[in-house]
């Protein structure tokens, strides 16, 4: 292997894409399993796969993105899609930040927190010279598993878990719940400009748009790893299967089988999984 792999998962316009990966990392240095999988939605056909993720396996980092969807312009859903273009721009810039300063720097959480600003100032350079009122914009999770802890960052509504075979541990609030709950009392010029990235509001939510109000809600973390098998990263739109599926089944289920599951809906919306099977040891890494 190279010093460094890394797994892009770039976005398409074919309506029948279904794409996974499975990585092995070496038993005796990294003793963990990654395996990832993304659906596009198959009832908006002309609407491309806005989700958008990394994987480093060498250096535990992965980063899951939900391109926030678009209006149609003249009755077409513009493709490529500006969602997808930021939630790019946004984890090639993150990415390479934390590379850039995780040699130097100790401070995880500052790390991701800083990775956020960076990323979000370079959404805002391509939003500069956007025409439209409704800026392209972008929400998810940066997660780095290091010295037996997972340091972590979020906003918007993407879902992190961390569980093994008796319990589980949802890290991630959901930041859209308030808005949806009074969302027909507000048209989508107030949701979009008023209460977006407005910690002021009530029913305020974040996203990643390149304004400065998107760093008010960026959510920093850490948790030992001690008690914990395995973690997950799901974008949005995967609750039902938090919430249906019991904590062995979604222990023994890989990503795949997670999209799969008769609680995945993916008619109206894409659906990204990363799953990352931690501390196994010699005896039990095939049988995980």
């Amino acid at each position: 292997n190279s010093a460094r792999t890394v797994l892009r998962r770039g976005m398409g316009s074919n309506p029948h894409i279904y794409w996974k990966k499975i990585f092995w990392k070496e038993i005796l240095k990294v003793k963990y399993r990654v395996e990832t999988a993304t659906k596009k939605n198959t009832k908006e056909f002309y609407k491309p796969n806005e989700d958008y993720f990394l994987v480093d396996r060498n250096n535990g980092i992965f980063i899951i993105l939900d391109g926030v969807t678009r209006d149609k312009i003249d009755g077409i859903y513009p493709d490529p899609s500006p969602a997808c273009e930021v939630s790019k721009i946004f984890i090639d810039k993150a990415y390479n930040y934390i590379m850039n300063v995780s040699s130097k720097e100790s401070d995880y959480l500052k790390i991701i927190k800083n990775a956020f600003v960076e990323g979000n100032k370079e959404i805002e350079k391509f939003n500069h010279s956007y025409l439209g009122s409704f800026l392209p914009g972008t929400v998810g999770i940066i997660a780095i598993i290091k010295d037996n802890k997972l340091f972590y960052g979020y906003i918007g509504d993407c879902i992190g878990i961390l569980l093994n075979k008796q319990m589980k541990k949802e890290f991630t609030m959901c930041q859209t719940k308030l808005i949806h709950e009074h969302i027909k009392e507000f048209t989508a010029y107030e949701i979009r400009h008023n209460i977006c990235n407005n910690i002021r509001h009530p029913y305020s939510y974040g996203v990643l748009d390149g304004r400065e109000g998107a760093i008010d809600f960026i959510v920093t973390g850490e948790i030992k790893l001690d008690k914990y098998k395995e973690l997950i990263l799901l974008t949005d739109g995967l609750e039902q299967i938090i919430k249906e599926m019991s904590i062995k089944e979604l222990f023994f289920s890989n990503a795949t089988e997670l999209l799969n599951s008769k609680f995945c809906d993916t008619s109206t919306d894409d659906k990204t999984v990363i799953t990352v099977r931690m501390n196994l040891d010699e005896n039990n890494i095939k049988n995980c």
